[in-house]
């Protein structure tokens, strides 16, 4: 995989804790420290495919997973919610 570090997201993600996803390896951390909750939700196959993506689209295709992801269980806030926060 190339450097998830160096892999920016098209734009942040505010999640609901505080906490802003800029890269691949945000996400990633965000995934790793996240319950495992067999059977509940995808949060296994969506850290295995960022980190085994390689190519553009198999990038694109991870952050899109981990988008759908965090929507579904609710961790995201809007950007102006996230700011009027701070």
């Amino acid at each position: 995989m190339k450097n998830p570090a160096k892999l920016r997201l098209q734009r942040e993600l505010y999640m609901r804790d505080g906490r802003i996803i800029r890269t691949l390896a945000d996400a990633i951390a965000l995934l790793r420290e996240h319950e495992a909750r067999p059977g509940v939700d995808a949060r296994d196959e969506v850290l295995h495919c960022l980190e085994r993506a390689q190519t553009t689209e198999e990038c694109q295709r991870a952050a899109n997973a981990f988008l759908a992801w965090a929507k579904e269980l609710d961790l995201l806030v809007s950007s102006e919610t996230a700011h009027q926060r701070a």
